[in-house]
């Protein structure tokens, strides 16, 4: 998927929040796996690409390593980072956690007219899954969950989620890419979890929320492995 170029250039519009502006184009690259973990983003080539100068491009992968995208390494400089089961394990361990939160604040605000604002993702979705559109059906996942949290208008849970919402996007891409021709199976979670919510049963929500991340760990550590396979074959 190639980065169009009026994105580019809305990229650049505004000189004050450039490293901003360009840590959100590389980190557009690395969810969608443009930039393979462990590969080197050469500030230089960066600059060049964009037309800008080496200092912002240099703030923004500081920036990316706070979003666990990027690794800064000595003598290496900046590397995407990898899929390690450790950090994985601790990923979902915090999802888990805030994702819990997150249904039993929204399951005490759902009513109907709050949910017919995101009835629509559901039916983009479904469409999305039928027809195997890989892309439309992962973007209208993260639409759905961002108006679910606006529901919720929690603002300190909020940032807690989106501080990780590109690692989690990230890593949602590569497992769900893997399974693209299967999206049914994924969607099913969403579909049964519709009743629970407007029924106020957080039991049933809580349950499915559990064991849809540890679906989505297993997926995760899979791809950690077969990454690290392909290392180790590589040497």
């Amino acid at each position: 998927m190639m980065v169009q170029k009026d994105k580019l250039s809305k990229i650049l519009n505004k000189q004050n929040q450039l490293p901003y502006q360009i840590a959100e184009y590389l980190a557009e690259k690395i969810i969608h796996m443009q930039i393979k973990p462990g590969e080197r983003i050469l500030e230089a080539k960066i600059a060049q690409e964009l037309g800008v100068s080496r200092s912002p491009v240099r703030e923004a992968l500081h920036i990316l390593n706070e979003k666990f995208l990027v690794e800064l390494l000595p003598r290496r400089g900046a590397v995407v980072a990898g899929f390690s089961i450790k950090f994985i394990e601790d990923l979902y361990d915090i999802l888990k956690v805030l994702y819990l939160l997150l249904s039993q604040k929204g399951v005490s605000k759902i009513s109907d007219e709050n949910f017919n604002q995101i009835a629509p993702f559901f039916q983009t979705m479904e469409e999305c899954a039928n027809r195997e559109d890989f892309e439309g059906y992962y973007n209208a996942i993260f639409d759905f969950m961002e108006a679910a949290i606006k529901i919720v208008d929690n603002p300190i849970l909020e940032r807690l989620i989106m501080n990780l919402w590109p690692t989690k996007k990230r890593m949602m891409y590569a497992t769900l890419f893997k399974r693209k021709h299967d999206l049914k199976s994924n969607l099913d979670f969403f579909l049964k979890s519709v009743a629970p919510y407007l029924e106020k049963r957080i039991d049933l929500v809580e349950n499915n929320i559990v064991d849809y991340l540890e679906q989505e760990k297993e997926n995760a550590i899979l791809l950690a492995k077969e990454f690290e396979l392909s290392n180790t074959t590589k040497k």
